[in-house]
């Protein structure tokens, strides 16, 4: 779940408490490996239990979560799918991309994406690990389609830095509505169909799968431009406008030149984390946000799942 990012840095804490921290107990031991360690004699057993800890104790170092590229959104916030993102009603819903070009190994990417006025928030699904769970919030991206850029934003680094588009459309998009209706994702859903013209002569086509019992939203999204396609699968939908202060970079946040400046600062720190050794071995989901908490106080309701 995106996160609802602070106001100021001293607020930022109270985001953070409310993260749902999942913590991975694994320590049950078969009750006929216990019958056959019993066999064992006592120094055996003892080097035995010693080795087993020293394993456990050896993977408590992790390496950097952070790499060079992550700065950069994934593909489908700065291509033509923004388009039909943005001409949505305001919505929440998580996202599964899967990009495929040639024979390269395929990219996939996972997420919370929001939308509101032509605007989109995305932040990624995160794995982190535990004290850092509790100071991390990994990255996110704003997408603003009528100005056609954004911002990459670091709530470690409490700062953001400026995002443009590769190629942008550069003529309407004109849906053709199919009259088949196929299940996808779990929704009855109408095929629709589109041919967008991008900047440099190229193109795009666009065809989605709208739900017909969730107001018509795309649950499939899928474009593809020469050898490269992109498919985006929808789940866990809100229909509601979410606050409009999402959509601009938190007050009290640094501005950076770029966004390498901004991934450059970040890795260097996320290496000094490391380097100490200040994790366990607890999963985290840097999803979080009580906006998505299907809650009474939920101001997007119950999903469509």
């Amino acid at each position: 779940m995106i996160k609802i990012m602070s106001r100021n840095r001293n607020a930022s804490m109270s985001v953070q408490a409310r993260r749902a921290v999942f913590v991975l107990a694994a320590q049950g031991i078969s009750s006929s490996i216990i019958r056959s360690m019993k066999t064992l004699s006592g120094v055996f057993l003892f080097c035995l239990v010693a080795a087993v800890f020293c394993g456990c104790a050896s993977h408590k170092q992790s390496g950097p979560v952070y790499h060079a590229g992550d700065e950069n959104p994934p593909d489908f916030l700065v291509s033509p799918i923004t388009m039909v993102l943005t001409n949505l009603n305001g919505f929440s819903a998580h996202v599964d991309s899967t990009l495929t070009s040639g024979e390269a190994p395929a990219r996939t990417a996972a997420g919370d994406l929001l939308g509101r006025d032509g605007r989109l928030i995305f932040q990624p699904t995160l794995p982190l690990k535990g004290k850092r769970a509790h100071t991390e919030g990994g990255l996110f991206f704003i997408w603003d389609e009528n100005r056609h850029s954004g911002y990459v934003l670091s709530e470690a680094l409490q700062g953001y830095a400026p995002i443009k588009p590769v190629v942008a459309a550069s003529g309407p998009l004109d849906l053709v509505k199919k009259s088949v209706v196929e299940e996808i994702n779990g929704h009855p859903c109408h095929r629709s169909e589109a041919e967008i013209s991008l900047e440099g002569g190229l193109s795009a086509r666009l065809t989605l799968w709208q739900a017909d019992d969730a107001n018509h939203f795309p649950v499939r999204i899928e474009e593809v431009s020469g050898a490269k396609r992109t498919v985006l699968d929808f789940s866990e939908i809100r229909m509601g406008y979410p606050a409009q202060e999402l959509f601009v970079p938190p007050d009290g946040f640094t501005p950076y030149a770029n966004s390498v400046s901004l991934m450059n600062e970040l890795i260097v720190r996320d290496a000094s984390y490391a380097k100490k050794g200040q994790e366990l071995d607890e999963p985290f989901d840097a999803r979080s946000g009580s906006w998505h908490q299907g809650s009474s106080a939920d101001p997007l309701g119950q999903p469509y799942r």
